[in-house]
């Protein structure tokens, strides 16, 4: 019996998730890579601003800027970090690790500050911490399969987290 259309009459309509399925283990990898980000993000801060924006701008002559050496420092952190992490999402074959990464950036801008005043070994296992919560957080609102509804609720989330931590 051969057939003239593509079209199968037995065919079933299957419905589809409404979410890209994500396993214990994918969110498992997704929060320790936002940890990994988180390390070298506070890593990254501290080492900048000690030897380099510190060493800069903290000189005699410009004793007026030093106070934005951990501002300066914590950009060109954040921006190494959000780097290393699309790399590390991407190679993970996480779905939509751009979105990731800049909800998780932008939710995180000027973390400086909230941390400026621990010790170091403190404020590095805050960020780490606090980089893998937001890393599992948005990967697993990033599973939306419409674009437009992930999108919304990431703007919706970032702005929370943004109030949480800047209120």
């Amino acid at each position: 019996m051969k057939r003239d259309s593509v079209y199968d009459e037995t065919a079933v309509a299957v419905p589809v998730s409404p979410f890209v399925g994500m396993s214990f283990g994918e969110l498992l990898r997704t929060v320790l890579c936002g940890v990994g980000v988180g390390l070298v993000v506070a890593v990254g801060m501290f080492l900048l601003n000690k030897f380099i924006f510190g060493a800069v701008l903290c000189r005699p002559q410009s004793i007026a800027e030093c106070a934005q050496a951990p501002t300066y420092a914590m950009i060109v952190a954040m921006v190494l970090g959000a780097i290393a992490g699309l790399l590390g999402l991407a190679r993970m074959r996480m779905y939509r690790p751009l979105l990731v990464v800049l909800a998780a950036t932008i939710a995180l801008w000027g973390i400086n500050s909230i941390v400026s005043g621990m010790v170091w070994y403190w404020a590095a296992l805050a960020v780490m911490v606090i980089f893998g919560l937001a890393y599992g957080l948005f990967a697993w609102i990033a599973r939306i399969r419409n674009f437009v509804m992930a999108l919304v609720i990431t703007i919706v989330v970032v702005v929370l987290v943004r109030f949480l931590l800047v209120g």
